[in-house]
């Protein structure tokens, strides 16, 4: 089993070139297909992910795609924005999400194994701010509280203020790596993106940092439960 994870996408198509060229059992985006500070037109930005729900729909076992908050602040219920926020195209890109979610065809949590794949990474103290008992599946939970409660996923100050979300308070999407660590889950793995990274890194065999595809180019990949990782590449493979 060859599992492949791609971190923040921003609009750019590197992914196509990516599945393109390696051969693998599923592909895991871990969320972020809006905004972006390279040159890539908003068009350009819902052209892309509309290839992305429709390369998800030709392969829905295949495929996996999670939330991110460059995506979040986007939602209808949604009353907060973020860095690289796109008034102009907050309608369109609302209607795209929500078709997608509505398909079910985007998600916030994956487990495979003991790898747990979000966006940013779930801290011991956000799940039990949120009530979770332990009782029910982990990643059934998550995907279940973004799916009828959203609002516990919006960005908190938290005991920290911090104003990057760098707190053990921060949801899966918001979280930030030093606060991840310092509070991260016992008995997984965590797969995240959202913090760029010059180059894909693990940190203590509990987290790897994924954000690599506006830097290296490097993607992760997972082989019967063993992480390996990509040659860096600039567009070209």
């Amino acid at each position: 089993m060859k599992l492949i994870a791609i971190g923040d996408i921003h609009g750019r198509t590197d992914w196509k070139q990516i599945i393109s060229n390696i051969e693998f059992d599923k592909v895991i985006f871990v969320g972020d297909y809006f905004d972006t500070h390279e040159d890539i037109s908003p068009e350009q930005q819902k052209s892309n992910f509309e290839d992305l729900v429709e390369y998800k729909k030709a392969n829905m076992d295949k495929v996996v795609l999670l939330f991110g908050n460059h995506d979040y602040h986007y939602l209808r219920i949604i009353n907060e924005t973020y860095s690289g926020f796109q008034p102009l195209h907050k309608i369109d890109i609302s209607e795209m999400l929500d078709k997608a979610l509505n398909d079910n065809l985007m998600q916030m949590c994956l487990i495979h194994d003991n790898y747990i794949f979000t966006h940013a990474g779930i801290t011991k103290t956000w799940l039990k701010n949120t009530g979770y008992t332990g009782k029910e599946s982990l990643d059934l939970f998550i995907n279940d509280l973004f799916k009828y409660k959203p609002l516990a996923f919006r960005f908190t100050s938290g005991i920290n203020n911090s104003p990057y979300g760098d707190d053990i308070e921060q949801s899966p999407i918001w979280v930030r790596p030093r606060s991840l660590y310092a509070d991260c889950l016992d008995d997984f793995i965590q797969v995240v993106g959202h913090t760029i990274q010059k180059q894909l890194i693990s940190i203590n065999n509990k987290i790897v940092l994924i954000d690599t595809i506006g830097t290296t180019g490097q993607f992760l990949c997972i082989t019967d439960g063993k992480i390996s990782v990509s040659e860096p590449y600039h567009k070209n493979l």
